[in-house]
């Protein structure tokens, strides 16, 4: 009774009215209620059947008044011509029409209850019929397969094992609230003995946040590929310029920064308007002191330049730890509404310091899955645990 348009040579592109149609042969106006259905029996799940008079296809008849006919009686003997239970079609499109143009025009315009049937004609013949709810369907099929291929792509960005050093220790943590988000990090040599530890946080989730990390993941690449050497206040201002340029002017990029100068053995912090960095210094009697360092520059892409006129420097000295986290950790919830918060994500980090920083990523997976329970992250939570040997 009918064909798939993708089954007779998948002509068109996923985008197109014409890969989504059902290529159901028109009935004659004149046809018997009884013969319709003996037809549909062979698509159960058809939910109508097109009617057709003199080659013109007036629209479509439903299943279930084709069954009200046949079981009485009294209607079969009084059967009018099928046009006149036709529904009428909302409209003719050509299968070559684009999917989300034909909904953002009719949605609207739909009843709720109202499937919204459209005939497909293709060089000027009749091909099929569909309906808005299929059309929705599909561009949320479309979407689904678009996010799904979006997340590998991050995924492959975020899974690059970072540049190492036997003097230190890098570890990362990273949990998407959605299937892509607008967390990055990475780290990467930038001159002899000099290296570049950083965590970005997108303002801006899913799609928008997607492309502004893939942004910074090409830049990262590219001080990789030509042997980038720049300084740690000439580094900021390029990444701030870059950001600047190939954003929107309401999409900024949060960041703490780490340049770690194995020859002058410092840390020059440049904390972006990202959350607090905290430094775990060890001290005599094996202490540990516990030092923040604060936004002291706006998030990157905000002002046309960078100037950092006072840089943060901790010395490199055994045992020193420094991590920093996206403030989708201080704000997660738990299933009451109570945020995480800051000074509880402090006390946890400390607790970390014995931790082997190979359990971190688990420890802090728990952490989470413990304080969100049955509810869901709201931001994506990134992490970044360095330690020196």
């Amino acid at each position: 009774m009918s064909t798939s348009a993708k089954d007779i040579g998948r002509l068109f592109s996923p985008l197109q009215i014409g890969s989504i149609v059902d290529c159901v042969e028109p009935l004659s106006a004149g046809s018997e209620a009884g013969w319709a259905l003996e037809l549909l029996a062979e698509r159960p799940e058809l939910e109508v059947v097109p009617i057709e008079r003199d080659g013109a296809v007036l629209g479509v008849v439903s299943r279930h008044v084709l069954e009200g006919i046949v079981e009485s009686a009294w209607k079969r003997f009084w059967q009018k011509d099928l046009d006149a239970y036709v529904v009428p079609a909302r409209r003719s499109v050509e299968a070559t029409d684009y999917v989300d143009r034909i909904v953002a025009v009719d949605l609207a315009d739909v009843e709720k209850d109202d499937p919204g049937w459209y005939i497909v004609n293709h060089r000027r013949a009749y091909l099929g019929i569909v309906n808005l709810r299929t059309m929705l369907e599909h561009l949320n099929h479309l979407r689904s397969l678009d996010l799904r291929r979006a997340g590998e792509m991050q995924k492959h960005l975020l899974s690059k094992k970072p540049d190492e050093d036997p003097r230190f220790r890098i570890c990362f943590y990273n949990r998407m609230a959605h299937e892509i988000g607008g967390d990055f990090y990475r780290s990467t040599q930038i001159g002899e003995d000099r290296w570049l530890v950083a965590c970005f946080d997108v303002a801006g989730k899913n799609i928008s946040g997607a492309l502004a990390t893939s942004a910074l993941g090409a830049i990262f690449a590219c001080f990789k590929l030509f042997a980038y050497a720049g300084e740690a206040q000439l580094t900021t201002g390029l990444l701030n310029a870059l950001v600047h340029e190939v954003n929107p002017g309401d999409v900024f990029v949060a960041a703490a920064l780490f340049y770690l100068d194995m020859k002058a053995m410092t840390v020059e912090i440049h904390n972006c308007g990202f959350s607090p960095v905290l430094a775990f210094i060890p001290q005599e009697n094996r202490k540990i002191a516990c030092k923040m360092a604060r936004p002291n520059l706006p998030p990157l892409g905000i002002e046309d330049r960078m100037v950092n006129d006072a840089p943060q420097l901790i010395p490199i000295t055994p045992g020193l730890r420094l991590t920093a986290y996206s403030d989708g950790l201080t704000d997660m919830t738990d299933p009451f509404g109570e945020r995480y918060g800051e000074e509880r994500t402090i006390e946890y980090l400390r607790t970390l310091h014995k931790s082997s920083q190979a359990d971190i990523p688990g420890l802090v997976g728990t952490e989470v899955d413990k304080w969100i329970g049955e509810s869901h992250l709201a931001d994506d939570i990134t992490l970044v645990d360095l330690r020196f040997l």
